[in-house]
Parts: C-alpha cells; sequence; structure tokens
C-alpha cells in the first residue's frame, strides 16, 4: 500500500502540470492526425464544381466525373469567388466552372468553355485528367449528335438520345491491374491506423521520459530522506516510484488507444495481445525513465537528456515516419531500439489480425530491454538513497 501511494503521488503530479498535460493529451492527437492524412490520407480528392446556368448537358457533365475511374468527393459552392478561394486555401484539390450559357451555346452548335482552377501541383494530377476526360467524352458526344442530326434531320434531343446510346454501347478498353509484392499496409488499412501505433510508442516513451525528472526532484526536495527516515524500507520506495513511471506511461499509453479506437476508427486487434505490448513497453518506458533519473545531476539535464533519448529512438525507430518506408541499413538499424519491436508487434495485432502467439518474439525482446533497464535503474536508485 505504501508503494502504491508513492507511485500516486507521481500521478498527482502529472496531472497538476498543465503544459504536461498538452504534450501529453493534445499532440498526440495532432499528430495522429497529421500521419492519417499524409501517409493515411483522405478515402477520396475533393472536386469543387460550380454550375452558373443547370440543365441536362451540365449535369450529364457532372455525373460522367462522378462516375468516371478516379474516386473523388464533389462540393458544389455557391459562387465561383469561393471555389477559388477553397482551392486558393487547400480546402478543394481543384475547381470546375460551367458558365451561363453552356448548354445554348452547345445546342446552337458553338464552342462552350468550361474553367478549370487549380494551383500548379494538381495541374497534371490524376484528378485533373478526371475532368479532362469527362469534358473530351461530352464533346465526343456533342460533336455525334451535331452529326446525327445534319444527317438525318432530327431533333437536338433525338440525336444526342442515339450519340449517348451508341456511346454507351461501345466497347470499352479493358485494363486488368496487377499487384506484384506487398502494399506497405495490407488492403483496407484504417488511414489513422499506422500514425496511432507509431504516436502510442513515441508519447509512451517520451512521457516516461519527462517523468524521470519528478525523481530528481524528490531527491532535491528532500522527499527521499524524510521517505528513508520514515518506517519505509527502501524496497518500498524503489517500488513505488517504478511504480509511478509505469503509471504515468500506461496513462498516456491508454488514452491514445482509446482516443484513436472511438474518435479515428483505429482497429487494435486482439486486446490481450495488444494489451501486453502495450504493458511491456511502458514498463521499457519504466526502466528507460529511472535510468535517466538517476544518473542526471538535475532536472534540466534529466529533462534534456530524456527528451533527446525520447526523440532520437522514436526516429530511429519508426515512430516517426512509417518503419516500412526505411531503406537498408535503417530498416536493420531500427531493431536496435525497443521502439521498431513495439511497433512490429502493433502492426502484426492490428493490422495483420495476429494474436499472442504471433508477438511472442516482439514481447521477448521488449521484455528483455525492460529487464535490464528496470534492473539497472533500480540498482543505481539504491545506491543513489544510501548514500
Amino acid at each position: 500500500m505504501r508503494a502504491l501511494a508513492i507511485g500516486g503521488v507521481n500521478l498527482r503530479r502529472l496531472f497538476r502540470d498543465r503544459m504536461g498535460l498538452f504534450f501529453i493529451f493534445g499532440l498526440p492527437v495532432i499528430l495522429i492526425v497529421v500521419l492519417g492524412t499524409v501517409f493515411g490520407g483522405r478515402t477520396a480528392p475533393r472536386l469543387g464544381v460550380v454550375v452558373v446556368d443547370s440543365g441536362p448537358l451540365s449535369t450529364r457533365l457532372v455525373e460522367a466525373i462522378r462516375g468516371g475511374a478516379v474516386k473523388l468527393e464533389i462540393t458544389t459552392p455557391s459562387d465561383e469567388a469561393r471555389l477559388r478561394a477553397a482551392v486558393e486555401n487547400g480546402s478543394l484539390e481543384l475547381g470546375l466552372v460551367v458558365p451561363a450559357g453552356y448548354e445554348t451555346t452547345l445546342r446552337d452548335g458553338g464552342r462552350a468553355k468550361v474553367t478549370v482552377i487549380g494551383r500548379p501541383t494538381t495541374a497534371l494530377s490524376a484528378l485533373r485528367r478526371a475532368v479532362d476526360t469527362a469534358v473530351a467524352e461530352q464533346a465526343a458526344v456533342i460533336r455525334a449528335t451535331r452529326l446525327a442530326q445534319a444527317e438525318a434531320r432530327i431533333t437536338f434531343d433525338e440525336a444526342l438520345a442515339i450519340a449517348a446510346k451508341a456511346q454507351a454501347d461501345t466497347p470499352a478498353m479493358q485494363v486488368t491491374v496487377e499487384r506484384i509484392g506487398e502494399g506497405i499496409f495490407p488492403e483496407g488499412t484504417a488511414a489513422f491506423a499506422p500514425g496511432a501505433q507509431s504516436q502510442l510508442v513515441l508519447f509512451m516513451f517520451l512521457t516516461s521520459m519527462t517523468a524521470a525528472t519528478q525523481i530528481i526532484l524528490s531527491r532535491q526536495l528532500g522527499v527521499s530522506r524524510r521517505m528513508l527516515a520514515a518506517p519505509i524500507g527502501m524496497t518500498t520506495i524503489v517500488v513505488g516510484e517504478i511504480l509511478g513511471r509505469f503509471g504515468v506511461a500506461m496513462v498516456q499509453g491508454l488514452f491514445i488507444v482509446l482516443l484513436s479506437a472511438f474518435a479515428f476508427g483505429v482497429p487494435w486487434g486482439d486486446p490481450l495481445a495488444a494489451g501486453m505490448v502495450v504493458v511491456v513497453f511502458a514498463l521499457v518506458g519504466t526502466g528507460a525513465a529511472m535510468v535517466v533519473g538517476v544518473f542526471a545531476n538535475d532536472v534540466d539535464q534529466a529533462g534534456s537528456l530524456g527528451v533527446m533519448a525520447g526523440m532520437l529512438l522514436g526516429a530511429l525507430g519508426g515512430a516517426m515516419v512509417p518503419l516500412e518506408i526505411f531503406p537498408e541499413p535503417m530498416h536493420t538499424l531500427a531493431y536496435l531500439t525497443p521502439h521498431a519491436w513495439a511497433i512490429q508487434g502493433l502492426r502484426t495485432v492490428g493490422l495483420r489480425e495476429g494474436g499472442v502467439a504471433e508477438i511472442l518474439p516482439e514481447l521477448a525482446v521488449l521484455g528483455l530491454f525492460a529487464l535490464g533497464l528496470v534492473a539497472l535503474g533500480t540498482w543505481r536508485f539504491r545506491r543513489v538513497l544510501s548514500r
């Protein structure tokens, strides 16, 4: 009970630090969204369409774009000015303006123009080609309509129906796509899953490392000395500090897991297997925090060393950029860190539906990291307390 009380003091300190709360609860959410957007992305690009004079031909043009090979999200701003503003600020990738008189011009034999609005980076994108393809197809139908109208001496609408039917009945080119090898992530991976898994590992370790300063504060403020003077054994004090570091890491981990699952739909797979990875990695962070806390000379040094080590190991271990895109030999070097093993375990459970049996190697390696770090930190902490 005394060890739990010491651990509880560490958790209360955690929730009293307002700046620390932002880094624990705010920053991980931001980074999960950013990584999900960059590496998972939206399911469809966004096209804004403004039709000044709506009619059958403009409607067919928009439907041809919507039903094309490129899956996209079509929005309809109220006017061209808002459309241009949306493209400029990046909320829309591309804009299309169907001008006034579009229907009348085509029916009267004239040449109608549509306006495509986009930034230079999207000028040659697949989205732009989707728009160009739909416009070219409608232009072909209009040419056939005019020819049928002139030859058969029928109305424009009758000729348009014949031309549209002929285009629909014309066999299209069949394209077969074959995937060779495996993708970076399994098919159907949730957009935010890789980012949530990597940020879980990154922030559990970082939060543990920053919490190492509490060990030094306890020594500087004389808390550790007063606990030794009380009827509390040294083992109880050491276990209490370990529980405090472990509790901090678990609060961070559980927050990211629950938030990402309910807010972003991130699948974590088998709860037992995923929970074991989180618990063992929390012990790794606990051991690392103990080591930094007992070897550093002051709070500033512990804070600097903790953040630097956390960021360096996170970058090398694939917690900032997906480990799957690392080139050799960086991919091999990543497995010198516990981060890479934890991320691999979470990928196996969450993305590949693995269980405890499939992640036994990862759990074993993480367990060795945790055992070594906790043992080193405990040994040094006992020496510091006994001085």
